[in-house]
């Protein structure tokens, strides 16, 4: 009894440290998951913010350099930069005019400057500089290339201050000898531009930065908050990623979230700084939640090992006792016993139901193979006798099966042909063997070719043509393939099952090769015996996700040809593993993640039993085809799902400034591209399109409902925060500005 209580209580103790350990394993788990998926929402919504912005700041240089282009391009101002004559005339009056009013419009435009070949022209500065920033200037753009423009620059104004600026410029000059005939200049006052590109971002929590190349700060959108640390910037702009996270701990001890990335374009760093604490807030909030729960879900662990173990090992002990009684021995279990001693018991019973399966197997086949000419006799009769009586001459075993095609000659005459094989294998061989035959069923034969006399086989390449040019002989019969798996060579009768055994065995590894008619044993155990890994399944499953359907019959036949290279019971094993893997995407329409297929043994099963490399190689392509259509249909439904969830979301925040695809994109957790190609199909129109599409909609309801309403509060109604912009997108639709098509909407209800 002290040895019964003893095992019960190890039972209870195991099954109680399996729960506990699980849970905490799993509590872990969820704690560093639920950190890392808190820590990456963060970075995703900075990320897209830089993206935004550096997509921002790249239209404001563009425009600015598209500023400098028309004046460059313009008659008159030319005319002035070619000759430096700046005599005053109506026509240089409009174009002069023509930059003031774009200084005028773009606060953050400050000074034009036209540049004549040897001196600045004309000037238009709002915050002038000094003569020798001018003088420098002019130096730096006559000798610059277009492609130099724009560059960041610390100029001197004419009170003496340093000012870092953009300039902005375009001289015509494309390579290092071409000529320099004039530019036109626009220098940015990006103290100004800062305010303009950190309007939808500006407030929170978070800080965003703009640096140079050489880590100086050029914007932010808090000026008033506390200086980046110098080593942080020295640090992000002397890295080798152009994007990345980082956690930055502070002097104060307090840690920020970093997320950078790299313009390329202008060589321009977008920074984003947020508090790693503030990040991580959900998670502290949940922790204390998260040790109640492992602790109470440790006590149920308890309980229900302690339950467990009680009514378990009732019928445990039982079996314990009868291993017991089939061993001979007393039923009890004695107090050093346990789970070792029944394990040892189960292998001797083991044992000897393994003799007990190797006595019963086909009796006539393993009596032809076993059985003696004569009682007292050491040859079986299965051997040939030899011509001469020194019994040292090598056999060997070789298993022939036919394909199904071996019926369709007719049953009699292909039974027939097959027991003249001996015959026929003698004739091949020249007088070298001697060769007997079994035929346990049909379209099967046992074929044991012994030497004639003494080293009459000789060369053994001799002997696998002999083999090769029997395979070519059977398949020469009307319909009728065949498949020949060939034993290595022995001297020693007793081996003669054995050798069977292997012949029977190769047999298994044709299925994985293309048109592999011949093995022989001693190659296929050269083959890989390691578990063959799943990364080489991996390519199947992989074009059956991304619904690549031309590409599954090249990736079934590389899979195949993986295969090959490994023991058929490791090979049947892996492609077991694989067709469980796409049934259960055939049923489920999830493609991975979930476990693998319960019929598991039946699939091992019927790759052994299948025969031929063509009736695998169809199959497994049959399950792929299975697994594709169910991933089309759930993906389609998904789609439709998607695209409506997106364009609803779209009519119902049109209003919202911030409206981005990328935001859009996170809060429905799919990538960017996919959402834009979604709604692309859906409307026939680019996300930009048809938001704008949306708002114009909108503005143009509110133009002829909303009469007390101006033209700028519609345009923020709408979503627009500029009313230029907003002015500019409705005249480019509708053919005319909102101002006037609320007039004629008045002027058709008077009529």
């Amino acid at each position: 009894m002290n040895g019964e209580r003893r095992l019960k209580i190890r039972f209870f103790m195991s099954l109680t440290l399996i729960s506990i350990c699980s849970v905490l394993v799993l509590a872990t788990a969820l704690f560093f998951w639920f950190r890392g998926k808190t820590v990456d929402y963060v970075n995703k919504a900075n990320e897209s913010v830089l993206l935004n912005t550096e997509t921002v700041f790249a239209k404001y240089m563009e425009s600015v350099q598209n500023y400098t282009l028309s004046f460059y391009r313009h008659p008159n101002i030319n005319s002035v930069m070619q000759s430096g004559d700046s005599s005053w005339s109506d026509q240089l009056f409009s174009a002069l005019s023509l930059i003031k009013g774009t200084l005028t419009v773009n606060p953050y435009l400050e000074n034009a400057y036209i540049m004549g070949q040897r001196e600045p022209v004309m000037m238009f500065e709002n915050n002038p500089l000094s003569d020798a920033a001018k003088k420098e200037l002019f130096e730096r753009i006559r000798n610059g290339l277009i492609k130099d423009s724009p560059f960041v620059w610390t100029a001197e104004l004419n009170n003496g201050t340093q000012e870092t600026v953009m300039m902005t410029y375009y001289n015509d000059k494309v390579y290092d000898n071409s000529e320099y005939t004039g530019a036109i200049a626009i220098m940015t006052n990006l103290r100004k531009l800062q305010e303009n590109l950190f309007t939808d971002v500006a407030g929170g929590d978070t800080r965003y930065a703009v640096l140079s190349s050489e880590g100086a700060v050029l914007m932010q959108s808090s000026p008033h908050g506390a200086a980046y640390d110098d080593a942080l910037l020295r640090r992000i702009v002397d890295g080798r990623s152009p994007s990345g996270t980082l956690v930055w701990k502070q002097d104060d001890g307090r840690k920020q979230l970093i997320t950078y990335r790299l313009a390329p374009k202008q060589g321009l760093w977008f920074l984003s700084e947020t508090s790693y604490r503030d990040s991580i807030r959900d998670i502290s909030n949940a922790l204390l939640l998260l040790i109640l729960l492992c602790a109470g879900l440790s006590i149920a662990a308890s309980a229900v090992a302690a339950f467990v173990s009680h009514r378990m090992y009732k019928p445990i002990g039982a079996l314990f006792g009868s291993i017991r009684s089939l061993s001979g021995e007393r039923l009890a279990v004695s107090s050093s016993g346990g789970f070792e001693e029944a394990n040892r018991e189960l292998e001797r019973i083991a044992g000897r139901f393994g003799e007990l399966k190797r006595e019963n197997e086909d009796s006539a086949l393993l009596a032809w193979l076993t059985t003696p000419y004569r009682s007292g006799e050491e040859l079986p009769s299965a051997l040939p006798l030899l011509k001469d009586s020194s019994g040292n001459a090598a056999f060997c075993v070789a298993a022939l099966q036919l394909e199904a095609g071996y019926a369709d000659s007719g049953e009699r005459s292909g039974a027939e042909r097959l027991k003249s094989l001996p015959r026929e294998i003698e004739a091949l061989f020249e007088g070298t063997c001697a060769c007997r035959g079994f035929f346990p069923h049909p379209g099967t034969a046992v074929l044991i070719v012994s030497e004639a006399r003494e080293g009459s086989f000789g060369d053994q390449g001799v002997s696998r043509e002999r083999w090769e040019r029997l395979e070519q002989h059977v398949r020469a019969w009307p319909g009728t393939r065949c498949a020949i798996g060939v034993s290595r060579l022995s001297a020693d009768p007793s081996q003669m099952k054995t050798l069977y055994e292997e012949a029977r065995d190769s047999l298994q590894f044709m299925k994985f090769q293309y048109r592999t008619p011949v093995v022989y044993a001693e190659d296929a155990a050269q083959l890989s015996d390691a578990p063959m890994a799943d990364s080489a399944l991996e390519s199947v499953l992989q074009v059956v996700r991304e619904q690549k359907h031309e590409l599954i019959p090249r990736a079934v036949e590389r899979v195949l040809a993986e295969a090959g290279v490994y023991r058929a019971e490791q090979a049947t094993i892996a492609l077991s593993r694989l067709a469980s893997d796409l049934s259960g995407i055939a049923e489920t329409g999830v493609a991975g993640g979930g476990a693998r297929h319960a019929d598991f043994l039946e699939l091992y099963q019927r790759i052994w039993s299948l025969s031929s490399y063509e009736e695998l190689r169809a199959w497994l392509e049959q399950l792929c085809f299975k697994a594709y259509e169910r991933l089309k249909e759930r993906n389609a439904v998904q789609t439709r799902d998607i695209a409506g969830e997106a364009i609803a979301y779209i009519r119902a925040h049109f209003s919202d400034p911030t409206l981005s695809l990328n935001a859009l994109a996170d809060k429905l957790a799919i990538s960017s591209p996919y959402l834009s190609r979604l709604i692309t199909e859906s409307t026939g129109s680019s996300f930009p399109d048809f938001v704008n599409l949306v708002r114009l909609e909108h503005a143009r309801s509110l133009l002829v409902t909303e009469l007390e309403l101006d033209i700028r509060a519609i345009a923020e109604k709408s979503g627009y925060g500029s009313s230029t912009y907003f002015t500019t997108l409705f005249k480019k639709r509708y053919g005319m500005t909102p101002t006037k098509w609320r007039l004629n909407h008045i002027v058709q209800q008077h009529e």
